[in-house]
């Protein structure tokens, strides 16, 4: 009980100090910026989407921006409002309820904007059976991985004469980044086709920004939602990016922002159920890289394994095992022999139970006096006699009974009542004796005079 009190003590200072640590570092770090890819149009962080926000309800009308903070099924109209889906995000996830209400949405003649890096794959599908010149089966984007991206458009009216320059910034500076694009195989010149808007200025068959029509509406894709976060939109060339994306838009209303279908990237790709460039260039990714990517659920995973090794070091020590009560030994000699003697007593073998009421006699003198019992001759007798206080002639008439016994056949009862009462006679003066000595005095103390 007092090992397991000292235990959770030393556990609660333990989670103590831990805790008093990070109360220390977190009020020590000052101001820091988040540099999660967040899109959260309530974030002023570098890759928040404040900014975007705030020049959507610039360019449409007054208080049509809707945010969808649930499931876009029943919200959406299925009838033609001119309204517009916008969506920016790492990746979108819909189900298949989903999916059907945003095709009917669009198909009213209705817009939809899809600004992200992976896109579900049952509306890639429809859009493609639409389609008259596509015949591949839908791989999500593509991707190649640099620090530098160039964007542009493809129509000459919107074509920029410097490209919008992206890179991917994170509290250690300029980091790799991989850049999602759509394959040209995707693309053809017929009518009703995918049509190109926008590519990556390195290699313009890397399209990031593609229409297809679907019903009476039309599917605008962006695959680069990095163009669209707070961290370029603060500066002119990114405005004016969006400027000439937004040139697509009619500027009516209302604008639908879904707020709720959003999901990191890795999940988006593989909850699209297809390979693709998760398999190809995201094979690193996985469900820990999101826990560790958010600063709370960073903070409950460290915290989980420094329990589990603080668990571990304390049931690593050994425990006492439990000692077993163990019964005192018995002598059970004397039940066995006593029941041996009732055994002769019984059977009228008076000639054994004589012997063996001997042999009890001598072991008590080889026990108490040390005396050998070899030779039961003169000598014996005098030294039994002189350790025990006790005549010669009553041992002498022990022996010679004992002689007789064990050289004859039969042997009366009345022999063995005299052999019994002579050994009894012994233990009761002997054991009488010792009860009657004085324990020696204690020694004198000497005072001191």
């Amino acid at each position: 009980m007092r090992n397991n009190r000292r235990v959770i003590w030393i556990v609660g200072a333990l989670l103590l100090i831990l805790v008093l640590l990070v109360l220390f570092f977190r009020s020590n770090r000052g101001t820091v910026l988040d540099w999660r890819e967040t899109y959260d149009r309530e974030r002023t962080a570098p890759y928040g989407t404040a900014v975007l926000y705030k020049l959507l309800q610039a360019h449409f009308p007054e208080d049509s921006v809707r945010v969808l903070r649930d499931s876009v099924k029943g919200v959406l109209p299925q009838a033609d409002v001119d309204g517009t889906y916008w969506f920016t995000g790492e990746a979108v996830f819909m189900d298949s309820a989903d999916q059907q209400q945003l095709l009917q949405f669009v198909e009213a003649g209705n817009t939809a904007f899809v600004n992200s890096k992976s896109v579900p794959e049952g509306i890639m599908v429809e859009l493609m059976a639409e389609s008259p010149c596509s015949f591949y089966v839908w791989e999500d984007y593509n991707g190649f991985q640099d620090t530098v991206a160039q964007l542009n458009f493809a129509h000459p009216n919107l074509r920029r004469d410097t490209a919008l320059t992206l890179q991917y910034r994170s509290k250690k500076g300029v980091r790799p980044y991989l850049w999602p694009y759509l394959d040209d195989h995707y693309l053809c010149d017929r009518p009703g086709g995918f049509t190109a808007i926008g590519h990556l200025e390195a290699d313009t068959n890397r399209v990031n920004f593609f229409r297809q029509s679907y019903g009476e509406g039309y599917f605008y894709f962006h695959s680069t939602p990095l163009a669209f976060s707070n961290i370029s939109l603060v500066e002119e060339p990114g405005v004016d990016y969006l400027d000439r994306v937004l040139a697509h838009f009619d500027g009516k209303g209302p604008v639908y922002w879904d707020a709720y279908s959003k999901v990191p990237e890795w999940m988006g790709r593989r909850m699209n159920r297809r390979s693709g460039l998760a398999d190809r260039s995201l094979s690193s990714d996985s469900p820990l890289t999101y826990i560790l990517s958010q600063p709370p659920l960073a903070w409950a995973w460290y915290l989980l394994i420094a329990m589990g090794l603080i668990f571990l070091i304390f049931r690593a020590k050994r425990k006492q095992r439990i000692v077993p009560v163990l019964e005192p030994n018995t002598n059970t000699s004397l039940e066995f022999l006593s029941t041996i003697g009732r055994l002769y007593f019984l059977q009228n073998n008076h000639r054994k139970l004589a012997l063996l009421d001997m042999r009890l006699f001598l072991a008590h003198v080889r026990h108490r006096y040390g005396l050998s019992t070899q030779e039961l001759d003169a000598t014996f007798v005098e030294q039994l006699a002189a350790k025990s206080e006790m005549p010669k002639p009553h041992f002498e008439k022990i022996l010679t009974l004992y002689r007789n016994i064990n050289s004859s056949t039969f042997v009366s009862s009345n022999t063995l009542v005299d052999l019994h009462r002579l050994i009894d006679e012994f233990y009761q003066k002997t054991n009488a004796a010792t009860a009657q000595k004085p324990s020696p005095a204690p020694a004198e103390q000497p005072t001191n005079r």
